[in-house]
């Protein structure tokens, strides 16, 4: 097997946030969650700290534990890392210009949300 098969892309990473986000919601400790997976320990962490890919296999048997279909898991795992994105950006102090602008942060911390539709 060559050794790009086994690469740990950004997405496959935020695939493994989402599945460590469900095996925290799951109220299991990693012991217990990585055991209902048929996963050791060991296979689990190595997944966990990015050092080896999920295979869709894992994802079967996490959707199995979790009752999270493969398709949500993957879905969530794009928004929660779009949020994860962006609260790291406000944190950081650099928000998006267009919301640097006067009056465009009352619209921000209003209930309006962002205007997707203005011109950049």
């Amino acid at each position: 097997m060559g050794r790009k098969a086994q690469e740990v892309t950004h997405f496959a990473k935020q695939v493994m946030d989402e599945c460590v986000r469900l095996q925290k919601q799951s109220g299991m400790t990693i012991k217990e969650f990585a055991k209902a997976c048929g996963f050791g320990e060991v296979y689990w962490y190595t997944r966990a700290n990015y050092s080896l890919p999920l295979n869709l296999s894992d994802l079967e048997r996490i959707s199995e534990v979790t009752g999270v279909s493969i398709g949500d898991i993957v879905m969530d795992s794009k928004r929660h890392a779009v949020e994860a994105a962006e609260r790291k950006a406000q944190a950081g102090g650099y928000g998006l210009a267009a919301y640097d602008a006067a009056g465009k942060q009352e619209a921000v911390n209003g209930e309006a949300g962002p205007d997707y539709d203005e011109p950049a």
